[in-house]
C-alpha cells in the first residue's frame, strides 16, 4: 500500500472514531501474508519394471551360425563370444566365455546335458499395484489481495509457494508374475563341476569346459514372489496464483472457494534392492538392485475450499482442503521406473496469516 492510501485510510479512521462510528478493519485491510503446513495423502505411485539382461534375439529355425555368435547376458550368467570367434565344435558353435550363478542352472549326462540361463522382467501382481504415499507436512508462504468487497462478500487473488516431500516405499510383493526368458544350452558331453558360480575366460585355455553357444528358447508368464524395499521418493516445489470468493456467514468466520493455475517442478530418486524367487525349475532366487534420479516440470489446475477464522484484530487461521489436477508424473530409470499421480490425492492445509 502507498504512503498516500496509508494517510487516507488513517484519516478515515480517525474520522469514524471522532465521530463515535464502528471502524470497519476489512476497509483498511486488505492484504494478508500468510504461512502454512501443506500435508498430501493418498497421492499414488507404482513402479514398474524393464528387462534388466539383454539374452540377444532367438535363434531361427533351423539355427544358423550367427545364432551362436552372439553375446547373451541373463540374470544368473552370460553366454559371450570368445576370442577364437566360437568355432564350430561338434556340429555347432561353441565357446569358453560363459559364465552361470548357480548349479541348480547346470544338468549334467553322458554325452548330453544342459545349462540354463535366465532373464526375467517382472510385469504385474502386487509389483504393479499403486501404493498410497507417507505424509509430510510441508511449507508453504502466501500473499492475498482481497480486490473486491461487499457486505458479506469479497473476491481475493493470492499466490503462493509451496514445499512438499512425497515418499512411497514397500518391502516385497508376494504375488507377482515375471515375462521370463528360458536359454538352454547345450553341454555336448561336457561335465561341469559343482562349485557356482563360475566364470570361463574370455582366451580358449586348454582343460578348460566349452558349451554350445545356440540356445533354445522357451518364454512364458509365470509367478513369482519378490522380497526386499524399493522406494520412491519426490522433492517438489509449487507456484500457484488465482483468484477466489470468500463468504463471511459472521465476523469472525469466512470461507472460501479457490482456483488456481500451478505450475510444479520436483526432483525424484528411486531405489531398489530386491530378491526374485521365480515358481519354475533350475531357477536359484535372482537379485536385482539400482537406483536412479529424475526431473519433473509440470503444470496443473489448483483448487481449495478454505475456512478462515479471525485470531484477534489483525491475525488469522485457517484449514484448507485441496486438490490438484494434473497429468502423472514419470520417473524413468534404466530397470526400475515410478509413475506419480499427485491427482489420486488430497491436500490439508493449516496456517495463519497477518492482514494489514
Amino acid at each position: 500500500m502507498s504512503r498516500t492510501s496509508l494517510l487516507i485510510a488513517s484519516a478515515c479512521v480517525l474520522h469514524a472514531a471522532a465521530h463515535g462510528q464502528k471502524v470497519d478493519h476489512q476497509a483498511v485491510t486488505r492484504h494478508h501474508f500468510g504461512v502454512g503446513t501443506p500435508t498430501w495423502i493418498n497421492a499414488h505411485a507404482k513402479f514398474t519394471a524393464t528387462r534388466a539382461t539383454n539374452p540377444g534375439p532367438a535363434p531361427a529355425a533351423p539355427a544358423t551360425l550367427a545364432d551362436g555368435r552372439v553375446d547373451r547376458f541373463y540374470d544368473d550368467g552370460f553366454n559371450r563370444v570368445n576370442s577364437a570367434g566360437n568355432p564350430v565344435l561338434l556340429g555347432e558353435p561353441r565357446t569358453s566365455f560363459f559364465g552361470y550363478q548357480s548349479d541348480a542352472q547346470v544338468a549334467n549326462a553322458p554325452g548330453a546335458g544342459t545349462l540354463s540361463m535366465h532373464s526375467l522382467r517382472l510385469n504385474g501382481g502386487d509389483y504393479s499395484r499403486s501404493l498410497d504415499n507417507q505424509p509430510f507436512p510441508g511449507l508453504e508462504f502466501f500473499y492475498r489481495y482481497d480486490w473486491k468487497a461487499a457486505k458479506r462478500w469479497s473476491v481475493s487473488w493470492e499466490i503462493a509457494a509451496a514445499y512438499n516431500y512425497f515418499h512411497w516405499e514397500r518391502n516385497g510383493a508376494p504375488n507377482s508374475t515375471v515375462d521370463l526368458i528360458s536359454d538352454v544350452f547345450g553341454l555336448g558331453g561336457v561335465a561341469l563341476a559343482p562349485g557356482a558360480p563360475y566364470a570361463g575366460p574370455f582366451t580358449p585355455v586348454p582343460f578348460t569346459p566349452i558349451v554350445g553357444s545356440t540356445p533354445a528358447r522357451t518364454e512364458a508368464t509365470v509367478a513369482a514372489a519378490v522380497v526386499g524395499p524399493r522406494k520412491l521418493e519426490m522433492h517438489a516445489l509449487q507456484l500457484r496464483v488465482g483468484p477466489a470468493l470468500n463468504w463471511e456467514p459472521t465476523e469472525k468466520w469466512q470461507i472460501g472457494l479457490q482456483g488456481s493455475l500451478a505450475l510444479g517442478v520436483g526432483f525424484s530418486r528411486l531405489s531398489f534392492a530386491e530378491q526374485i524367487t521365480v515358481a519354475a525349475p533350475n531357477i536359484a532366487p535372482i537379485s536385482q538392485s539400482g537406483r536412479s534420479s529424475d526431473a519433473h516440470f509440470w503444470a496443473g489446475l489448483f483448487s481449495a475450499l478454505r475456512v478462515n477464522r479471525r485470531l484477534s484484530e489483525r491475525w488469522d487461521a485457517h484449514v484448507e482442503l485441496r486438490h490438484l489436477l494434473t497429468a502423472p508424473i514419470r520417473h524413468n530409470g534404466p530397470t526400475r521406473s515410478g509413475e506419480i499421480n499427485l491427482s489420486d490425492g488430497l491436500g490439508i492445509g493449516t496456517g495463519v496469516s497477518y492482514r494489514f
